[in-house]
């Protein structure tokens, strides 16, 4: 009985022919070596991507082949004892990548070859030269962390590398960037001085990231440094903010939200006035424990010309501490989880951090935030802590205003 034609017309010869063509025209080297160790096939990209020697070539010797190129890797041993492992063993695919002494870079895919009844009849090697990839992702790669550095100096411009001592007051912040810090982002924080006895403390989150939110974070700080000097309200200093924010950028969606908190000694008591522009309340921890919450939620700034704003006085004795914190604390939450952290959460972790060092009370909210979150912060996150110390008497420091 003859065998029957392919349904497609085409001789075997023919089929032969047209599957050569198509081998010869890829872009990969291939090679196919038998059981015995004989290169019975490859192609024109072998031989150019492999300078074998044209003898060698022509003996058909896989093992002679092989040979002459052990000069030509990085590892000529891990090498040879790859494809003699797969050799061994003909029941799994291989992959790996080559390093070549000249610098290029080869991804070498061998597998075993077998008829439909499951008999062995060889390996096939596919070569790839692939070390233009290789070296764009690395210099995407070292692109992407120049960025990263340059982003993180960046936003350490626009953070105070320190916080100053303040007479009779403890402060501290801890700040936690979003993701992997990649990203200029817009939290920013601040204590510094206005006057002979007062003293300013700010925290506030401009909307967005990048060059644009590092513009306006810069311009928010500057200008509250600026404003606050000759003991301006609250309110005043960040109606100024406001101002400078629509003269600058009128065309701009951006906004930021500030809390801006004067400090004064009175009679041997600091004296707080607090005004929130659109940002969570202040957390007040009393001595006693019970927990206050500081400010009214006023408007925005940058988005309006009068935002409704409101100072809020209050006086801070022995032992309280003020928790100052930008909404990355309350918005944080696992990736699986759609929980939020939360003001709640908050309000209990700060209230049972009574005794405590501002410094230990701003990294306990770090390190909660932190483990609610499972590290995986959506939003970057400042948090900003001012405590009077029970056993200093800040009449005693602070000179009298």
């Amino acid at each position: 009985m003859s065998t029957p034609e392919p349904s497609h017309g085409l001789s075997t010869a023919a089929e032969a022919r047209l599957l050569r063509a198509a081998v010869e025209s890829g872009l990969e080297a291939m090679v196919v070596v038998s059981p015995d160790g004989r290169m019975v096939s490859f192609n024109h990209q072998f031989v150019l991507l492999w300078p074998i020697p044209s003898d060698v070539v022509a003996s058909g010797s896989d093992d002679a082949a092989l040979r002459s190129v052990l000069d030509k890797v990085v590892d000529p041993d891990g090498f040879l004892e790859r494809v003699r492992a797969c050799y061994a063993d003909p029941t799994h695919p291989a992959r790996d990548e080559l390093l070549l002494r000249d610098g290029r870079v080869f991804d070498r895919y061998g597998t075993p070859l077998r008829d439909p009844g499951g008999e062995y009849l060889g390996w096939a090697w596919y070569f790839r030269d692939v070390t233009a990839e290789r070296r764009a992702a690395q210099e995407a790669l070292e692109a992407g962390e120049r960025f990263a550095a340059l982003a993180r100096t960046l936003q350490e411009s626009l953070l105070p590398p320190h916080l100053p001592d303040v007479p009779g007051l403890e402060v501290a912040a801890r700040y936690l960037p979003a993701g992997q810090g990649v990203d200029v982002v817009g939290d920013f924080y601040d204590v510094f001085q206005t006057g002979e006895s007062t003293w300013a403390v700010v925290i506030g989150d401009v909307c967005g990231k990048g060059v644009e939110a590092a513009k306006v974070t810069a311009l928010a700080r500057y200008t509250i440094r600026a404003a606050a000097i000759g003991d301006q309200a609250p309110t005043r200093v960040l109606q100024l903010l406001n101002d400078a924010m629509l003269r600058q950028h009128p065309d701009s969606e951006r906004f930021v939200t500030v809390t801006f908190l004067s400090l004064a000694q009175r009679q041997g008591v600091v004296r707080g006035v607090l005004c929130a522009a659109g940002h969570p309340p202040a957390l007040l921890r009393r001595a006693d424990g019970r927990i206050e919450r500081v400010g009214t939620n006023g408007m925005i700034l940058g988005s309006f010309e009068d935002p409704t704003l409101d100072d809020t006085p209050f006086d801070l004795l022995p032992g309280d501490t003020l928790v100052l914190y930008t909404d990355g604390v309350l918005e944080a939450r696992a990736a699986d989880n759609p929980e939020l952290y939360g003001e709640e959460r908050l309000t209990a972790l700060v209230a049972g951090l009574g005794g405590r060092s501002a410094a230990a009370v701003a990294q306990a909210v770090e390190g909660d935030v932190v483990a609610f979150s499972g590290a995986c912060a959506s939003d970057d996150t400042a948090v900003l802590v001012v405590r009077v110390p029970e056993d200093v008497h800040a009449a005693a420091t602070w000179p009298r205003g």
